[in-house]
């Protein structure tokens, strides 16, 4: 498939994860869907990742702002820079909730097969998702900001 096509389909099927629209993220996965990232022990299959990545976080992030920065394809790659904007409002990742706001970018690189999404790679920053959470304090000393 064409990069523009590859893109249009990893942008259905983000908008499809992101409003639970799974008969169409089931449409878009290939049946041998493997989720990589290194915040879950493991990869992940179809039904992992919908539970883990995206039904627990829209659980604990009701308010879930999700944005496609960037999207950049080639070949059978199609490489996404996400950013994320929600109210910690139930439990995440064993964290009570903290109705703290937080603000985290990843990115996704995809790997589709027949226009189907075979693999993710994702690439985040947790710790930065500690640190606006609370749970995680910044050590002292560091990060100084002069105005």
């Amino acid at each position: 498939m064409s990069a523009e096509k590859n893109k249009a389909v990893i942008r259905s099927f983000e908008h499809a994860c992101a409003i639970g629209d799974w008969a169409t993220v089931d449409k878009l996965a290939a049946p041998n869907f493997v989720y990589h990232n290194p915040a879950y022990p493991g990869d992940l299959t179809l039904e992992g990742f919908k539970q883990k990545v995206v039904i627990d976080l829209v659980k604990a992030f009701p308010d879930l702002e999700f944005n496609i920065e960037d999207i950049i394809a080639e070949g059978d790659k199609v490489v996404v820079r996400y950013s994320f904007g929600g109210t910690h409002k139930s439990e995440f990742a064993g964290i009570a909730p903290t109705n703290k706001r937080v603000r985290i970018t990843s990115i996704v690189i995809n790997r589709l097969t027949d226009g189907k999404v075979v693999e993710r790679w994702v690439e985040s920053n947790p710790f930065a998702l500690m640190l606006q959470l609370g749970v995680v304090p910044l050590p002292a000393g560091t990060f100084h900001i002069k105005k």
